[in-house]
């Protein structure tokens, strides 16, 4: 019989000689994350076959002040292209603490089958670029469940003294694992009206079919369904993005083979492997006045057809 997970603080802690301490989530259904404390990103996922199901580029680097090329960077308070990734937002950047948020009413008790551990960051750079030093909580919990979902729910909280209120964009910049990035396609925003990056911010409507890949695309899907699907031809793989209201939007990039040879730290060929589809709140912006929070939950599954 399966003994069910530990209900607090189950993970080991090292470092792996990067000189970032590294969470390691394990699950007793041999399910594991693997969290940096340096942006709190999730650089590992794997099932019980030790298969990788988070895409991580060879030429990542694993120190400030670059954000690890893969994973799942967390995008707060600005929204960033994804090939500059050093602009416009620090949280992927900053160092965060380990924090219990065993009694915090807005993170429920996780259920005794899920493994967890909860972070927080409550400091920024100082002068950060058009965003004025406020004060924030921005905490995080990381889950695995007992069919190896991973779960990751963020809250922002405004706590200024000031009376000032905040606006901020919010994303998971999750790059998943393709066999052939001809061979992906997304399904589910049939139809939704986006927002194209290359073409100077247009307007546009998705077409009645699943999204397929044969150039660059860098777009912001609006008003999106709560599931959105990822799904490897090759492989016979679909990973789902279950994600809630507060994330209305769905990120597609694929940087191609231009873009993959300007970006230092991705391998000329990686976009072949890669792509990123990512639950959002950057197209419309989130303002909080002075101890209101926001909660963002985006749940990834996946499963064989």
């Amino acid at each position: 019989m399966q003994q069910p997970a530990v209900l607090q603080w189950p993970y080991r802690q090292y470092d792996d000689g990067d000189g970032v301490p590294h969470i390691t989530l394990l699950h007793p259904g041999g399910y594991t994350a693997e969290i940096m404390l340096y942006g709190a990103q999730v650089v590992s996922w794997t099932n019980e076959r030790e298969e990788e199901l988070l895409f991580i580029s060879t030429e990542a680097v694993y120190e400030p002040p670059h954000p690890a090329r893969g994973g799942i960077p967390i995008c707060f308070p600005k929204f960033y292209d994804n090939v500059n990734m050093e602009e416009n937002g620090f949280a992927r950047t900053r160092m965060w603490r380990l924090e219990d948020l065993m009694h915090d009413i807005a993170f429920p008790v996780p259920p005794r089958d899920h493994a967890f551990v909860d972070f927080i960051l409550d400091n920024m750079p100082d002068n950060f670029p058009n965003w004025p030093n406020h004060r924030f909580e921005l905490r995080l919990r990381v889950m695995l469940g007992p069919t190896g979902d991973l779960t990751m729910i963020s809250r922002v909280k405004n706590v200024n003294i000031d009376g000032n209120p905040f606006t901020f964009k919010f994303a998971y910049h999750t790059y998943f694992p393709v066999s052939d990035i001809r061979a992906t396609q997304v399904e589910g925003l049939e139809t939704v009206d986006f927002v194209d990056y290359l073409q100077m911010h247009e307007r546009f409507t998705e077409g009645p079919n699943p999204i397929t890949f044969d150039n660059e695309i860098d777009r912001v899907y609006l008003n999106t369904p709560d599931e959105i699907t990822v799904r490897d031809r090759e492989l016979r793989r679909t990973f789902t993005i279950h994600k809630d209201a507060n994330l209305p939007e769905i990120v597609v990039w694929n940087p191609w083979d231009l873009e993959a040879r300007r970006t230092a730290d991705l391998g000329d060929e990686e976009y072949k492997e890669m792509v990123c589809v990512e639950a959002a709140a950057v197209e419309s912006d989130v303002t909080l006045n002075p101890d209101q929070e926001w909660t963002g939950t985006q749940r990834l599954s996946v499963e064989y057809f």
